[in-house]
Order: C-alpha cells, then structure tokens, then sequence
C-alpha cells in the first residue's frame, strides 16, 4: 500500500474531528432537549415530543 501524503492525511484527520465535535453536540443535547422544550412551551411531554420530533425533522432536511 502507498503511504498517504501529509495533506491528505491532515485533511482526514481535521474531517473526523469534525464529526466527533458534531456527534458530541448531539449527544449532549438529544438527552435533555425533551425537558428543555417542555419548558419553554409550558405543556405537556407529548407537545414536547411534538415540537422536538419538528425541529429534529427540520434540522435533516437542513443538512
């Protein structure tokens, strides 16, 4: 196998780097975003739900 040059091998590194600041983020909030939106609206967990499954729904179609 031929080894990778540098700058791709820096362009690989900063790239997964990246992704594990991006999946961090979402593990941190997924868990407490329920809570944090039942909240903010003053209702119910279901109209949580509702609301995060919206947003969640609105923040893939961004991507």
């Amino acid at each position: 196998m031929k080894a990778m040059s540098k700058n791709k091998q820096h362009a690989i590194t900063f790239i997964f780097i990246t992704l594990l600041i991006d999946v961090i983020g979402l593990g941190i909030i997924l868990p407490v975003l329920p809570t944090l939106i039942e909240e903010l609206i003053h209702g119910t967990i279901s109209d949580a739900s509702r609301y995060g499954g919206w947003l969640m729904v609105s923040y893939a179609i961004m991507q």
